[in-house]
């Protein structure tokens, strides 16, 4: 209960005696008539609930409520004044939350009288509808059971004012896939369900439910769609005839089921009815609210789909008319679902950002079509500068989509340095919000910081390697406002952030970093003879703390994308062998002192990589390629020619069919006997020609004749080469 101390004016006090009769345990036979003439005052008028709050009311209504002071009618009184007192301003509903209002309602809820239960139901869900914070509360263990769910379920037959409060009252509760499922357990789908063919008032908080329900749960997506007649119910609520309102909830659901696998896109109710309804709710002539929840519902319905997105494209003008919300003036206008300032032209840019993203997320065709709207780069350009961090999200996922097409990001994205504020936000959230992004693996489960900031970062380092995958910003000799990817990376210090992300136990956030720090190390796509500096630095901050946990990283995905890094730091040019591997080569002390750099730790780990047979073959190529590169240092040919458990390890996947492996140990086994620099290596007999023996020791060139007349026409070109190095 709340102790901070009672104001009481007098002279109100004076005009309204019942408050001091209240306040006043000795004449406690005048309480009843008194909590009535408190009802009659505080019901309509806010100004009515403040007072009685001022002077102290609250916290005794809820003592009385708790100790079940007095009969079923004092009980009944308190709990309508309650109910009303929740209806009030913010200030009242919150002081009612600081007393625990939320914990004792519940612990009272009987069903003493219809009035009572109304009243306590009202309570609960007019504090849920200003803030979900106590949402725990429904789901602890009390008196009725493991959680309250069943016991609220129970009182929907009490009446349809207790419908509509309860059902809104689980809806604002249910905040976890933990809630959904006890929903789902406690029978919530089946007792529901019917409520969808009731009144206005009743469908709905109902259709608002099944939204939090099916919400990212395939679970309850089944139990809903198994239930009888509930698909034809939410068909029904989408019709052209009900509220605008209603039709987009009902959308929203059936877009969650689809979304949760019980119903296919190929269902007309899908692929026509619901996608149809969310177009035509992006039409101006709707509320603003509408078009941005219409957009929204219609990302998330078309977001992995092909078949859904082209249908979407060529539905009722959909680009051009979320074209159009782009150029919406920046409007400030209060929500009509809360108290809060909301800025409509950032919502709608936001909203149709959205829904472009999913349009352009697969199909060449939509994509030009978008790009082709007025402005329409311009527009996600000053989006990404944007002070609403949603709409900034929303952008770098529409410009995702865009960065997936090589048609793109080598005419329209190129020519307009799109990549620059991607740049801007990257080093923006490095330079200022490094402690919060690290953070992220401190907590449980690495959701510590910002949600959004995470969001935005994996963003935008997606956009960039995209971007870095086809062009390097600086080719051009006369570019000189554009940055070197790499070096720019270095000059803000993001390889030491990202070499920190990498390491985080968020999946993608590890991906994500480690892609980008592998194409910041692919040197041959740098300008000018820059990379060998740029090589030094990069080992500097890649040590083998950073390296080596991604190289044994428990998804193969990241360990290929290490192997990267490692392949691209011993690297500046390259002859492509296939479309798949590719050879690298550069001045060969440059590669001892690479090597030397990174530690015999990293070595050890590509190498672990090679003898793994549960590998799949795109990491052990990775891996092959390394050790190719590697052994054309002079040092490094003359210390591995002793390891002959490593260069079997290599040899061994000459017997493989699979060509992108066998090409690059025919390139270690030509680099590890090559001849040229032999006098630098550390141990100065073992040359050229006695690395050749060692190898002929170990049946290598019997090996290579094996390969002929069973292998690929580009792998026997290689055998024949290699051998002349045996004769």
């Amino acid at each position: 209960m709340d102790s901070r101390p009672v104001f009481v004016d007098s002279q109100l006090l004076s005009r309204r005696a019942y408050i001091a009769t209240l306040l006043n345990d000795e004449v406690s036979d005048e309480w009843p008539s008194a909590i009535l003439q408190l009802k009659n005052d505080v019901i309509g008028s806010n100004n009515e609930k403040d007072i009685s709050m001022r002077h102290g009311l609250v916290p005794r209504l809820l003592k009385w409520l708790e100790t079940e002071y007095g009969g079923p009618h004092f009980q009944t009184e308190v709990a309508v004044v309650l109910g009303s007192m929740a209806m009030g301003k913010a200030n009242t509903t919150e002081f009612l939350m600081e007393n625990k209002a939320v914990p004792i309602v519940l612990k009272s809820l009987t069903n003493i009288s219809r009035m009572y239960t109304e009243g306590l139901v009202r309570c609960l869900r007019y504090i849920f509808k200003h803030s979900a914070a106590h949402s725990d509360y429904l789901f602890e263990e009390n008196r009725f059971g493991n959680t309250y769910i069943p016991h609220l379920l129970s009182l929907l037959p009490v009446s349809p004012k207790c419908q509509e409060h309860i059902i809104t009252v689980l809806e604002r509760a249910c905040q976890t896939k933990e809630h959904q499922q006890v929903l789902l357990e406690s029978g919530a789908v089946s007792v529901l369900a019917p409520m969808l063919w009731g009144p206005y008032h009743i469908q709905m908080p109902t259709l608002l439910c099944f939204g939090k329900l099916c919400y990212k749960n395939p679970d309850v997506c089944a139990a809903v769609i198994k239930e009888h007649d509930t698909k034809e119910a939410f068909v029904n609520l989408m019709a052209r005839d009900k509220p605008s309102e209603m039709q987009i909830e009902a959308a929203k659901v059936l877009t969650y089921l689809h979304r949760g696998g019980a119903i296919p896109s190929s269902d007309f109710v899908i692929s026509r009815k619901t996608l149809g309804t969310l177009v035509r709710m992006c039409k101006r002539d709707r509320p603003l609210m509408q078009n941005v929840h219409a957009a929204e519902t219609l990302a998330c319905l078309i977001e992995k789909d092909v078949g859904l997105q082209e249908i979407a494209s060529i539905t009722d003008h959909v680009i051009s008319t979320l074209a159009n919300y782009l150029q919406f003036k920046d409007v400030k206008k209060m929500s009509a679902n809360s108290n809060q300032e909301v800025d409509w032209g950032s919502e709608m840019k936001r909203a149709a950002f959205l829904a472009f993203a999913s349009l352009t997320a697969n199909d060449e065709d939509i994509r030009e079509k978008v790009i082709k709207q007025d402005c329409f780069i311009e527009q996600v350009q000053a989006s990404l500068l944007s002070d609403n961090q949603l709409e900034v999200i929303a952008s770098l996922k529409c410009l995702h989509s865009l960065t997936r097409s090589v048609q793109q990001i080598r005419t329209v994205l190129h020519d307009s340095s799109v990549w620059k504020p991607i740049v801007d936000i990257l080093f923006q959230v490095f330079s200022s919000a490094s402690e919060e992004l690290l953070g992220l693996d401190k907590e449980v489960g690495a959701q510590g910081g910002s949600p959004e900031t995470r969001e935005k970062v994996l963003l935008a380092i997606g956009c960039m390697c995209n971007l870095a995958l086809e062009f390097s910003p600086s080719r051009e000799p006369d570019a000189g406002d554009k940055i070197i990817f790499a070096i720019a990376m270095l000059e803000y210090n993001a390889v030491e952030l990202l070499s920190e992300l990498s390491q985080s136990q968020d999946a993608a956030l590890r991906f994500n970093a480690t892609w980008c720090l592998m194409l910041a190390c692919d040197l041959q796509s740098l300008a000018y003879g820059s990379g060998e500096q740029l090589r030094v630095s990069l080992i500097s901050c890649l040590t083998a703390d950073v390296l080596v946990p991604r190289l044994e990283d428990e998804l193969v995905t990241i360990r290929e994308k290490a192997l990267g890094i490692v392949r691209n730091l011993l690297t500046t040019k390259h002859a492509v062998l296939t479309p798949h591997v590719t050879i690298f080569h550069k001045p060969r002390q440059s590669i001892d002192h690479a090597v030397k750099s990174l530690g015999s730790s990293v070595i050890e780990a590509v190498f672990n990589n090679i003898r793994n047979p549960s590998m799949p073959p795109e990491v052990i190529e990775q891996a092959l390629c390394v050790v190719s590169n590697m052994v054309d240092g002079p040092s490094c040919k003359a210390h591995i020619i002793s390891k002959t458990e490593d260069i079997n390890s290599v040899l061994q996947h000459l017997k493989s069919d699979n060509e992108d492996l066998q090409l690059p140990v025919l390139q270690f086994i030509s680099n590890l006997i090559h001849t040229i620099d032999d006098d630098h290596g550390s141990f100065p007999r073992a040359g050229s020609y006695q690395r050749m023996l060692t190898l002929k020791s170990m049946g290598v060139p019997q090996m290579l004749e094996s390969l002929i007349g069973t292998s690929t026409a580009e792998v026997e070109k290689r055998v024949h080469e290699t051998l002349k190095s045996f004769a």
